[in-house]
């Protein structure tokens, strides 16, 4: 239960920001501003960004539930293997016990299509403001 929540948790938060990005974006278009085209680079670098720190929050809130649960001790280590999980790198070098091990799978699983996600919207907003007139 404890990581069907947090999967809802983290996909709101991700479509509450991916809904901002997109109106952002739709009321700043203009395809004749010169000027707005010049900034294109900055507007792609931003929403990258953004979705980096989203994805460190997520990753953020993952972690300090297994702080809560006692599935890790330290902060620094529940940090560390919850990226790691989340961007689905597993190192291995730092597992749970058998109790939290599907706690981790559900992570890995978010973090999957979570950066499909990010990806798919940087490339609509790339799309949208080079490609379409």
């Amino acid at each position: 239960m404890i990581g069907i929540f947090l999967v809802v948790i983290i996909i709101l938060i991700h479509g509450f920001v991916t809904r901002y990005i997109i109106s952002l974006v739709n009321r700043r278009y203009d395809p004749n501003n010169l000027h707005y085209k010049r900034s294109n680079e900055i507007w792609i670098s931003v929403i990258v960004l953004v979705f980096f720190i989203i994805s460190i929050i997520e990753s953020v809130i993952w972690a300090s539930v297994y702080i809560l649960v006692d599935a890790i001790e330290s902060i620094e280590e529940a940090l560390y293997f919850s990226l790691v999980t989340f961007t689905t790198l597993g190192y291995g070098d730092l597992v749970l016990a058998e109790d939290w091990r599907l706690l981790a799978a559900l992570e890995a699983v978010t973090g999957i299509i979570i950066f499909g996600w990010s990806t798919a919207i940087v490339l609509t907003v790339v799309q949208k403001l080079y490609f379409k007139k």
